[in-house]
Formats: structure tokens, C-alpha cells, sequence
């Protein structure tokens, strides 16, 4: 193993470290519950059935794994992350003990983050070079709102690195391999992870069709590097049946039950530039400025470069003399020659991720959660650019005084250091409450509730306030909860007496039963402070937590 490739392995074990460690102080989300659950679930079904504890029936994978009803045992959703979720639990917690219940269940997706560093990282060494190689991977591991992500345990970080390492593999297995089952296997473990997968067809498939175009004409579309195209459409839907038990039988009825739930899914509220939205149609451009606001802006300048310097090197490998050869080519030039068109497949990779949001009518309720598999794009764009734009600033200063090679090294990796370092500022300052955090071009986490963005969403927020409740009532009494998730598995967790109990939710008298109540701030949850005023006759909350001075959850106490 070369140096290099060490670096990339040892980038992925930081990052997967820092996700632990950032993890530990993030809220319970809201939709974590069902997941764990789920999960542990699977991992009995699982463990019991290699075990010989059990067998394989219709009964008993409907009573794990599905039912009538459309979120029966959380059907809706394909069952990767889950089920490692809950196998997670089992191993790392109950049989181990090395980690609480939580951080169990949530360190697969730490690990997984970990390998979508590594995947940049081999991607951009592979294609661009070292330095690009370490500057992308580096964006990634900073990242706000993915560093968030990856550290609970739901779906959203796993898709970006599913997505990614598909894309990765396609690219690899353009090579020539005579069985390119890689590329299939991590398909089908993408569509098991979540339904954004079905997108990827539409970036690979235009992106073969350019390559084989250029290998063979019109013929090389079908036939140039066909046995990847058979990989994904046999080897794809094969893994996903595999590794969801739910699909043994009646499978066409189930997946079509599986996508239907999604064309339909229901449209959550998110508030968008001071309105709440709930309804199509959506501003086309929610998920472009959402994204323009939670990059971190030394990222997204960088990755806005390197996007001209791919522009710039295609158009010189399209104007270069068609018989020149790839050696008689410039260095820049010949990378972009490459026949497997790297830097098109991550444009395509991007925009087929993101663009089912400009449409208008795609549900819009977790902001940059929905199309994060565009990010490592962007931060291998950046890389790109960031590199370049340091050598061409080493070049203009060597043009008027000749700088030794040492120095010229130092200075590279000064300034790309600065980009990287203006990223891992913004993700340090996001934690832990990242959905509230925005970047500097929205003026941070306050100019970006001036602007009327997205507050927060899932209650997980609710952590924040625990350490308040013994010093605001001492005696202990029952807690309206209002979005908070998770209360009983914080009170297990003894980050709260069990002298607080969910006093329940407002529709079943939970306001009034409450002694204490929670207010968690979205724009669409206003109402329930005014509930709050008439039940407790005060509008004065006793305590606010606050995200660099935004509001987030307030805390109420019956007179």
C-alpha cells in the first residue's frame, strides 16, 4: 500500500471519529425513534434466522418486515441503513458494551461517512492528482449540515455515501473489466437505502451514452463497456431483493407500493424566505439558495472555480488538434482527455441529485437533507479549484521572483489550507445545532432567521433545554414535550430525572396536564406558543435556548 492510499484510510478513520464524537451531544430526531426500532427489528430477524432460530415464511417476514398498512414496520422505506443500524445495537452495544444504546445504533453511519471521505479522496487522486485529493476529502469531512447528517441515525448521510460510491464504481468499471459486478452490488445497496437511488440510471446513463458516443459512435452507446449496463440492471435490482426480505414475495405489488409511497408522499411544512410552504407549487429555486446558504462559502468559491477549470480544460481538449495524441497534449489537457469523462460524470451525479428540486412539485421538508448526494461533486470541484487557483498564485509570484520548490510546496498547502480551514471554522461553529446554522453569505445563523430560513425541523433541538428543567422546577412534574422525540431515551440516557414525564401531546391535554411545556420553534409551530399563553397565563418564557442568538426552544412554567 503506498503512502498515499495511507492517507486516504487515515482520513477516513478521522472522519469517522469526529462524527462519533460530534454525535454525542446532537438530539434524539425525531424520526430516529422509528428507525431504531425498526432496525432492531431487522437485526433480530436476521440474527435469528442465520441462527436457525427461525425459518423463512410469509408470516414471519410480513410481521418484521412489512403489513397491511403502508408504514407498517416502516415499509415505506428500503431497509440497508436499518439493518445496520439495529446489528450495530446488538454488537456494539448489548454484546460489547463499548457504546451507549444511541451511539450504536448510530455508528454505522459514522463509518460510512468515513468511507465517503475515502471515496472522494481515491476518486480525486485518481483522476486529479494528491493535493486535489486531499482538499476535496477534507471539504466533505467539513461540512456542516452533512457532519449533522452523518451523526444521527437516519438515511440521508448514507444515500450521499451509497450514491457516491456507485458513482465511483461505475467509473472504475468503465475500465474494461470483464465482470464490473462492483458497480451493480453498490447499486443495489444504494435503491436499499433510499429511494433517491432510482435517480442514479438518469446520470449514468447519459454520461455512458457521451462515452460510448465518443468510443464508438452511435453504436458505442450500446455496446461500449455494455456488461456495466447489465451489472446495473440485473446485478442492481438483484441486491436490493436480497437485503429486503419484505420483497421475497409479491415483489412487483410490494415495490410498486414502495414508490407509489413516495410519488405521493405527503408535503411537510418548511419555511423558505419567510413563508411557510406545505404545497406545491414550490419556488424553483429553494434547493439552488438553500444550497448557496449551508456550504460553507470558502467551498462553494472553490468548487465554482474548479467547475470553470473542468469548463476551460474541455473546451481545450475539444479545440486541441483531434490527431494530436494525449502525450503531445499539456498536462491539464490530458487529464480531461480521459475517455471515462470524470469531471462530466460528477456534473451529471449533481445535477440529476439536485434537479428533481427545481421542478416545483418535489416535497421540499428537510431542505439540503433531500440532495446531499450532490455534495461530494462540489467538493471535488473544489478541490480542483482550490489547487489550481493556489498554483496559478505560486506561478504569478515565481514570475517575478523565483521561489524554490520548497517554498512553492509550503505555499500550496497554505493556501489550500486556508480554504479548508474556513470550512472546518463554519462546521466547528454549526454544532450541535446545525439545522439552524447558515453560512456567511446568509450572514450566518442569525441572518439566515432574518431571511426567513428554515429553523430547524425533526425536535431534536429539545437535548439542549434537559440540563435547564431540574433548575427550573426542582420537584419535577409533567413536561409538555411539543416536537421533542426521544423523552423517554433521554431520561435512560440520565440526561433527565424521570420526575419529568411526557405530559403528552396537545390534542390528548397535554398543555394542561403539563407543569413545564416546550415550545420548538419552526415558523409553522407558532400557534403553540399562543396555546401555551392561554393554558399557563403568561407569555414570559423562563428560558430560551438560543443558537448564536436565534430563538430556538423556549421553555415555559405554570404559574
Amino acid at each position: 500500500m503506498t503512502a498515499q492510499r495511507v492517507v486516504g484510510w487515515v482520513l477516513a478513520l478521522v472522519t469517522t471519529i469526529v462524527v462519533v464524537v460530534n454525535q454525542r451531544d446532537l438530539g434524539i430526531a425525531r424520526d430516529e425513534t422509528v428507525y431504531m426500532g425498526a432496525g432492531s427489528k431487522y437485526a433480530s430477524w436476521w440474527t435469528g434466522l442465520v441462527t436457525f432460530d427461525h425459518g423463512i415464511s410469509k408470516a414471519n417476514i410480513t410481521a418484521t418486515w412489512g403489513g397491511p398498512k403502508e408504514t407498517d414496520n416502516n415499509r415505506e422505506h428500503p431497509p440497508f441503513a436499518k439493518t445496520l443500524f439495529g446489528l450495530s445495537e446488538k454488537l456494539v452495544h448489548d454484546k460489547l458494551g463499548l457504546a451507549g444504546e444511541v451511539t450504536a445504533y448510530r455508528l454505522p453511519n459514522a463509518v460510512l461517512h468515513g468511507a465517503l471521505v475515502w471515496l472522494v479522496y481515491a476518486f480525486a487522486l485518481a483522476v486529479w492528482g494528491f493535493a486535489e485529493a486531499m482538499v476535496a476529502a477534507l471539504l466533505v469531512m467539513f461540512l456542516p449540515r452533512a457532519l449533522f447528517h452523518a451523526g444521527i441515525a437516519c438515511f440521508d448521510a448514507p444515500i450521499m455515501t451509497m450514491w457516491f460510491a456507485t458513482v465511483y464504481a461505475y467509473w472504475k468499471c468503465l475500465d474494461g473489466r470483464r465482470w464490473p459486478w462492483q458497480v451493480g452490488v453498490l447499486f443495489g445497496l444504494a435503491l436499499a437505502t433510499k429511494h433517491n437511488a432510482l435517480l442514479l440510471p438518469f446520470a449514468l446513463g447519459v454520461h455512458h451514452a457521451y462515452v460510448g458516443f465518443r468510443a464508438g459512435r452511435w453504436k458505442g452507446i450500446v455496446t461500449h463497456r455494455w456488461r456495466v449496463l447489465v451489472s446495473l440492471a440485473v446485478l442492481g435490482p438483484l441486491t436490493l431483493v436480497v437485503v429486503w426480505p419484505w420483497l421475497w414475495f409479491d415483489t412487483f405489488a410490494h415495490v410498486k407500493d414502495w414508490i407509489t409511497f413516495h410519488l405521493k408522499h405527503v408535503h411537510y411544512n418548511f419555511e423558505y424566505l419567510g413563508e411557510n410552504w406545505n404545497a406545491p407549487p414550490f419556488p424553483w429555486h429553494v434547493a439552488l439558495v438553500t444550497t448557496l446558504f449551508t456550504v460553507p462559502v470558502a467551498t462553494l468559491a472553490a468548487a465554482f472555480t474548479g467547475l470553470g477549470v473542468w469548463i476551460a480544460r474541455a473546451r481545450a481538449s475539444i479545440a486541441s488538434p483531434a490527431d494530436a495524441g494525449r502525450a503531445a497534449a499539456p498536462e491539464a489537457v490530458r487529464r480531461v482527455i480521459d475517455p471515462r469523462a470524470p469531471a462530466l460524470l460528477l456534473v451529471l451525479s449533481a445535477g440529476v441529485s439536485i434537479g428533481p428540486f427545481l421542478l416545483g412539485s418535489t416535497p421540499i421538508f428537510g431542505a439540503e437533507k433531500h440532495w446531499m448526494p450532490a455534495l461530494p461533486s462540489f467538493c471535488i470541484a473544489a478541490g480542483v479549484g482550490a489547487v489550481w487557483a493556489a498554483r496559478r498564485a505560486i506561478e504569478v509570484i515565481d514570475a517575478r521572483r523565483t521561489l524554490p520548490l520548497r517554498v512553492q510546496q509550503i505555499a500550496l498547502v497554505a493556501i489550500t489550507g486556508l480554504v479548508v480551514l474556513a470550512a472546518a471554522v463554519e462546521t466547528r461553529v454549526a454544532q450541535p445545532y446545525a439545522l439552524t446554522s447558515y453560512n456567511a453569505l446568509a450572514g450566518g445563523a442569525p441572518g439566515g432567521a432574518d431571511l426567513g430560513m428554515n429553523r430547524q425541523f425533526w425536535g431534536y433541538a429539545a437535548r439542549g433545554v434537559l440540563p435547564e428543567l431540574p433548575k427550573l422546577l426542582p420537584e419535577g412534574g409533567p413536561v409538555y414535550t411539543h416536537d421533542a422525540a426521544g423523552w423517554g431515551i433521554y431520561q435512560q440516557q440520565g440526561l433527565l430525572p424521570r420526575t419529568f414525564p411526557d405530559a403528552g401531546s396537545e390534542y390528548r391535554g397535554g398543555i394542561e396536564r403539563s407543569r413545564l411545556a416546550l415550545v420548538i420553534h419552526e415558523r409553522h409551530f407558532n400557534r403553540h406558543d399562543y396555546l401555551v399563553w392561554k393554558a399557563y397565563g403568561s407569555v414570559q418564557p423562563v428560558f430560551v435556548l438560543r443558537s448564536h442568538g436565534v430563538p430556538i426552544v423556549s421553555v415555559y412554567r405554570r404559574r
